[in-house]
């Protein structure tokens, strides 16, 4: 169920891939949670925590590896981070992942253009 739900935030174009992309929206304050793989080198797991943790940004870590991520993303290469920008059913992908995960995760919705 998830793996179809983060597909289609990825049709809608509400998921960044990528490690540097997905610091970079994070920073700007587009995120509205972060999922990093389980297989993510210790810098990247850092660097992506930290930042999470500044921006007050729902970070799931672990929750898949980065070959699982990639295959629900489309992607043909590993994939250690994405993030997800509001587009698409990503509140559905929050919840899912808050179930899976047992954390009450807050995801944020601070953007006036989700309806």
């Amino acid at each position: 169920m998830t793996d179809k739900l983060i597909g289609l935030c990825m049709a809608a174009g509400g998921v960044t891939a990528g490690s540097d992309a997905v610091l970079d929206e994070v920073r700007r304050g587009r995120a509205k949670f972060v999922l990093l793989s389980s297989d993510a080198s210790a810098r990247t797991r850092k660097q992506i925590t930290d930042k999470c943790n500044y921006y007050h940004v729902t970070l799931f870590d672990g929750t898949y590896d980065s070959a699982a991520l990639a295959a629900m993303l489309g992607r043909r290469s590993c994939c250690v981070a994405a993030a997800f920008t509001g587009k698409g059913p990503w509140k559905g992908v929050c919840q899912a992942l808050s179930g899976e995960t047992h954390a009450s995760a807050e995801c944020r919705n601070d953007r006036k253009d989700d309806g």
